[in-house]
């Protein structure tokens, strides 16, 4: 966990050191040339589909250690809605639904449950080139998820009978680091204004964007053990992360 922390600040540190550095370099550049003016859109809407590849740090259960432990791949569908601030950087806020999974405890105990999650997050992006039609970009995220588990038998730990447990939910802190490219679909057009005699081309507003995300998702809790004396918790999940490939379409709205 302390390393995922120190990756996620470490990508927030080299966000910021590209806005800052490479983005005033890019734009004394454009400033000096004699190109047409651009009417930038405030606004933007998006939807995505990710496919994500998934592990855990560690499958703790109080009854007895776990050895080792896996989770399947997945997919998920997102939406969104972000705004352009200007020099390169936009920011939006999203929301994915993860389609049920399940995870998988093995050792001197097994077990089974399926795991589904929602992830809330506020992000925020460079472009590399703004208003070109390919522009590669980085970014960062930060917000919760939500996971939903299912209930579970761990085998042989009472008394070498099963133990059956609840499934649970609960709410974790997320983040994300984020790189890849948008492409502009449509070219856009000259509009019949202009700006101290230079013609306004309005830029298309339908982008194709495909990306690398590395997703945290905290922790996953099943719920108690059913049949017990004393309260005993079911199986926990820890320091969830994922490794996906994201595609969409982002809609700039003026």
């Amino acid at each position: 966990m302390v390393a995922t922390r120190r990756f996620l600040v470490a990508g927030a540190l080299f966000l910021i050191a590209s806005v800052t550095g490479a983005g005033a370099d890019y734009y004394r550049g454009v400033k000096d040339l004699p190109t047409v003016a651009m009417q930038p859109a405030s606004w933007y809407v998006r939807g995505d589909f990710t496919y994500s590849w998934m592990d855990a740090e560690e499958l703790f259960a109080a009854t007895a250690p776990f050895t080792s432990r896996s989770i399947d791949s997945t997919w998920g569908l997102g939406g969104g809605i972000g705004t352009y601030f200007g020099r390169g950087v936009r920011g939006d806020v999203t929301v994915d639904w993860r389609a049920q999974t399940d995870v998988h405890g093995r050792g001197g105990i097994t077990t089974d449950f399926s795991l589904e999650s929602a992830v809330i997050l506020a992000n925020l992006y460079y472009d590399f080139r703004p208003y070109e039609r390919f522009t590669p970009y980085i970014g960062i995220g930060l917000g919760a998820a939500h996971h939903r588990t299912g209930s579970g038998v761990v085998l042989a730990t009472c008394g070498g009978l099963p133990c059956a447990y609840d499934g649970g939910s609960n709410w974790t802190p997320a983040g994300a680091l984020m790189a890849g490219f948008s492409f502009r679909v449509d070219g856009g057009h000259r509009a019949p204004v202009s700006i101290k005699d230079v013609p306004v081309e309005q830029p298309g507003r339908l982008h194709i964007d495909v990306g690398y995300r590395f997703l945290y998702l905290g922790d996953a809790d099943t719920g108690g053990v059913i049949g017990v004396v004393n309260p005993t918790p079911g199986p926990r999940l820890e320091d969830i992360t994922a490794h996906e490939i994201r595609v969409g379409l982002r809609w700039d709205i003026r």
